[in-house]
């Protein structure tokens, strides 16, 4: 049973326990309806006790409760709304997220039941906050989703432009930062012409935290401008959020380091570390004092205070008990201590596997194991938990992607019928004027373009022709070849065997493996996208040849910018790695693969290797479909090198220019 299941089982378990408790110890006969006004006078000082914060929280979850529950006996919507929204709050002030999320329910169902809009909303929102909360990150994109649809239908820009942002920083956190920025996009286009600076910046923002995750550092910088620039004065700074105002400026000072600016972004850090507001909130302070250290490191690795900074922002974050901080701080000192003091960078590198794990952030458990990987000899579990992790996020991300899909299908399809029957107005209003004044012109011109459009047309035409002739007959030829080689001869020695052992077992199994070599070579030459899903398509055909025998782990995909390599280069690298993965699974009987990606300046690297039983050098020489996949390598510039042994395993590594 998958977690989201059991966790469905039991909100379902606990809000019939408390609904059913309600009744048993609250139920009143039917014609007790109403109360006095003395009554509501009393819960209404219930709900009012339920505001002091000098009260504990419990006091005040006892309070709402009370006014809940007179609320209900009224039979008044209108208090039932107050007393859920005010129960939710307090609950997830107190870190109830499960009872939280159960009384966003009943907020919800009662908003439908009636019908109304506002409520439907605020329960959605409330949903997906506080699964959010209990790190249940598919479940929250999808009441957010909803939500954003319910308030298309009511047209509430701001809150559509909310919901996005929401979904757009749930699919960061989930790695997706291709679909994490087309949602933030889509969600300006919504906020840009409002008041709310607040959701417009944190837009602007996520765009660029997407940016920086893609290393596309002048698109970060860009969009971190366009969120700073909100906040030009202390009036459009305030309703921003000063503390918004500040994280901006450390994302400045992150894209900063990223492009080498090491003192521009240290002069930025150092002015956030003076900043009153910084030195009284302990999360950014840490946060501040932890990137001072670390960027200072970057600069300049022998300095003497960058250890003692990031020391105290792993103290500080621990008092806390800022586990996404912790994983930051653990990662830094990993990475500091990585040259000089081994012990120590394993330590910290295991820190941040636990707290990731403990936190289930999934993209933070792939980011700590690359380090342990490089610590621990024997990884196999950690090797396993990176395959199921990995999968699990992919899962997870193109669930959301499908999600967001229909909705933006459908808002898509709104839009083009509004811009249609805007133009048929147009084109109405201007037809007699344009058929008086640019008749003859138009004329003209039509008869001038059609005999140059057929022209050029016909030139295209053939040209095209030609290249399609070629295609086709270098497939079919290739084809053919195949299955001439590889299919005519065992098709003809089964038809023998038929024919002389008509009743032995061969022949079956001959005919399976006609079948497999079959299905083989139509998976070969299937087509795929050389377009923006072309990571994602990539990443499905090396982890299709994963099987219970053999574990596929691909690492580091993401950090090439595939959208600025060639069509061409793109098809030559997926037709290598399916050629390399058809000969491990032909013939290495390999039980782990590891497929590693690794953008430089001017190259694009990548390491293939596995535990199979390896080749020798006389079969390496004699491997058609090698010699093949080095031949296309060096097509675009680029080297194949191939190192393996008989019994040692086979590697290859494949760089070529971008």
């Amino acid at each position: 049973m998958k977690l989201w299941r059991v966790d469905f089982l039991l909100h379902t378990i606990m809000r019939v326990l408390i609904l059913c408790t309600i009744s048993l110890t609250y139920g009143q006969s039917k014609e007790q309806t109403s109360l006095s006004q003395k009554q509501l006078d009393n819960i209404t000082q219930h709900y009012t006790l339920s505001n002091v914060d000098s009260l504990s929280l419990s006091q005040r979850l006892y309070h709402v409760s009370s006014f809940l529950k007179g609320a209900k006996l009224s039979q008044q919507d209108s208090l039932v709304y107050k007393g859920l929204r005010q129960k939710t709050w307090l609950l997830s002030k107190s870190k109830q997220f499960d009872s939280a999320i159960i009384y966003s329910h009943e907020l919800y169902d009662l908003a439908r039941q009636n019908k109304d809009t506002f409520f439907i909303t605020n329960a959605l929102t409330k949903l997906g906050f506080y699964n959010k909360k209990n790190s249940e990150l598919a479940e929250s994109f999808k009441y957010y989703n909803e939500g954003f649809k319910i308030s298309k239908i009511s047209k509430d820009s701001i809150n559509m432009g909310r919901s996005l942002l929401q979904m757009a920083n749930i699919q960061a956190s989930l790695g997706d930062y291709s679909g994490s920025k087309t949602t933030a996009v889509d969600g300006v286009v919504y906020l840009e012409k409002t008041t709310d600076l607040r959701n417009l910046g944190g837009l602007y923002h996520i765009i660029s935290v997407a940016h920086i995750e893609q290393k596309k550092y002048e698109e970060a910088f860009r969009y971190n401008d366009l969120a700073l620039s909100l906040g030009k004065d202390s009036l459009s700074a305030k309703r921003i959020g000063i503390k918004n105002i500040l994280v901006f400026r450390n994302t400045k000072a992150n894209i900063l380091a990223k492009q080498g600016k090491y003192q521009k972004a240290l002069t930025i850090l150092k002015e956030l570390v003076s900043d009153p507001v910084v030195q009284n909130d302990r999360w950014e302070y840490a946060r501040v004092i932890d990137n001072l250290g670390y960027i200072q490191w970057l600069e300049d690795e022998k300095n003497e205070n960058s250890e003692q900074l990031l020391l105290n922002a792993k103290k500080i974050r621990e008092e806390i008990n800022d586990i996404q901080g912790l994983i930051a701080s653990n990662i830094h000192l990993t990475k500091y201590y990585f040259k000089n003091d081994k012990i120590k960078a394993s330590e910290y590198a295991e820190g941040a596997y636990q707290n990731a794990k403990g936190h289930r952030t999934l993209t933070s458990i792939l980011e700590a194991l690359d380090f342990v990987f490089k610590f621990k000899e024997n990884t196999n579990e950690e090797a396993k938990v990176y395959s199921r992790i990995h999968k699990e996020l992919e899962e997870a991300n193109q669930n959301n992607r499908e999600i967001y899909a229909v909705t933006r299908y459908e808002n898509d399809k709104l839009a083009n019928k509004i811009l249609v029957l805007d133009a048929q107005k147009a084109q109405q209003e201007s037809e007699t004027a344009r058929q008086r004044s640019q008749k003859i012109m138009y004329l003209l011109g039509t008869v001038i373009l059609a005999l140059s459009g057929g022209f050029v047309f016909y030139l295209l035409q053939q040209r095209y022709k030609r290249e399609k002739i070629r295609e086709v007959y270098d497939a079919e030829t290739r084809i053919s070849k195949k299955l001439h080689d590889e299919l005519a001869n065992d098709v003809y020695n089964v038809m023998v065997q038929i024919q002389n052992e008509q009743n032995s077992p061969d022949v079956l199994d001959k005919l399976e493996e006609i079948y497999n070599t079959t299905r083989d070579i139509s998976r070969e030459h299937n087509s795929f996208t050389t377009g923006e899903n072309y990571a994602a398509e990539l990443t499905n055909m090396l982890s299709g040849y994963s099987s219970n025998e053999t574990k596929i782990i691909i690492k580091d995909i993401e950090d090439v910018n595939w959208e600025s390599v060639d069509p061409e280069k793109k098809i030559i690298v997926h037709r290598t790695l399916q050629e390399l993965m058809i000969n491990m699974k032909k013939h290495s009987e390999a039980g782990l693969v590891a497929v590693t990606f690794k953008k430089t300046l001017k190259n694009v690297g990548i390491t293939y290797a596995d535990n199979g039983i390896g080749v020798s050098e006389n079969e390496i020489i004699h491997s058609n479909g090698l010699r093949n996949a080095e031949n296309r390598i060096k097509t675009i510039g680029g080297s194949f090198i191939f190192d393996s042994e008989k019994g040692k395993g086979f590697r290859a590594r494949i760089s070529f220019p971008n």
